[in-house]
C-alpha cells in the first residue's frame, strides 16, 4: 500500500507541477537504461588513469584555481595541461568559457587558444544574473594568446575560423542534445590522427557516470570512435583518445590507483 500511496502522491505532484515529469524522464537510472539499449556494446564505464595516460609525468601546477561554484576539479585542469604537453598542442578550442579558468590553465602551453561562450548581451536576454555574467572571463581576459569568441555553439560558424585543433574541450550546455550537437559539429575540426576531445561533467562525481552527458557524447561521435572514448579516473571528464589503452571498469568504492599530494598557495 505504501508504494501505491507514493505513486498517487507522485501523480498528483506532476499534475500540479508538470515540469516534474522532466525530472522523472531525465533521471539517471532511466537514462542509463536508455543508453544501454542504444549502445549495448559501448562499455561506457571503461576508465583510464593518469598513470596510464602520463606514465612519465608526476608533477603539474594548476594555476589559477578558484575553489568556487561551477568550477572544474583541480584534476580536470591538470588533465588538460598534461595533454597539452603530451601531444604538443598548438591550437586549443573550448566551448564554455565561464571564469576562464580552463583556458588560463592551458594558455602557457599552447600557441593559440579559442574559447566560445554566449555573449553577455544574450545571457542578459536569457535572464541570467548580472553578477554571474560579470564573472565570465575573469581569469582569461587579457591573456595574449586567448581569443574570446561569442555565439551559440549549435549555430557557430566553425569553418570561419580557418583552423583545426589539437585539443578540443567541450564544457557547454550539458543537456544530451547539446552535447550531441557540440560533439558532432566539432569532431571534423580535429587536426590529425593524434588530436583529442575532452568532455567535462561526463560523471556526476569521480565515481558515478552522468548518462545525460554520455548519451550526447556517444550519439554525437562516429560509431567507429566509441571504442576509444574513455572516462578519466579522478576527474569528471571523458576523453576521445584515438589509441587503444589499458583500462579498468568504473566501480564505486574501489581502492585508488593514484593518490595526490596537494600543496596550496593563496594568492590575491
Amino acid at each position: 500500500m505504501k508504494k501505491v500511496s507514493k505513486a498517487i502522491k507522485a501523480f498528483i505532484a506532476i499534475l500540479k507541477k508538470p515540469y516534474l515529469l522532466n525530472a522523472v524522464l531525465n533521471s539517471e537510472e532511466l537514462l542509463e537504461t536508455e543508453f544501454q539499449g542504444l549502445f549495448p556494446s559501448a562499455n561506457e564505464k571503461k576508465q583510464i588513469s593518469f598513470s596510464t595516460l602520463f606514465p612519465l609525468e608526476k608533477d603539474v601546477n594548476v594555476n589559477p584555481y578558484s575553489f568556487l561554484s561551477g568550477s572544474s576539479l583541480a584534476t580536470d585542469f591538470a588533465l588538460l595541461k598534461l595533454l597539452c604537453k603530451k601531444i604538443e598542442v598548438e591550437d586549443y578550442f573550448e566551448i564554455g568559457t565561464w571564469r576562464g579558468e580552463s583556458v588560463a590553465n592551458v594558455a602557457p602551453y599552447v600557441k593559440n587558444c579559442f574559447t566560445l561562450n554566449l555573449s553577455d548581451e544574450v545571457m542578459l536576454q536569457k535572464g541570467l544574473d548580472k553578477s554571474y555574467i560579470q564573472m565570465h572571463r575573469f581569469y582569461s581576459e587579457g591573456i595574449k594568446n586567448v581569443i574570446h569568441l561569442f555565439g551559440d555553439s549549435k549555430y557557430y560558424n566553425y569553418s570561419g575560423l580557418n583552423k583545426k585543433f589539437d585539443l578540443i574541450f567541450i564544457d557547454g550546455d550539458h543537456h544530451t542534445e547539446s552535447v550531441k550537437s557540440d560533439s558532432s559539429l566539432l569532431f571534423p575540426f580535429l587536426k590529425n590522427e593524434k588530436s583529442v576531445i575532452v568532455w567535462h561533467d561526463a560523471k556526476l562525481d569521480t565515481e558515478t557516470c552522468r548518462y545525460e552527458v554520455l548519451m550526447g557524447i556517444y550519439q554525437g561521435m562516429p560509431r567507429e570512435t566509441h571504442k576509444h572514448i574513455y572516462l578519466v579516473e579522478n576527474t569528471l571528464c571523458a576523453i576521445y583518445w584515438p589509441y587503444d589503452l589499458a583500462f579498468s571498469t568504473l566501480v564505486k568504492n574501489t581502492a585508488p590507483e593514484n593518490t595526490f599530494d596537494i600543496q596550496l598557495r593563496i594568492k590575491k
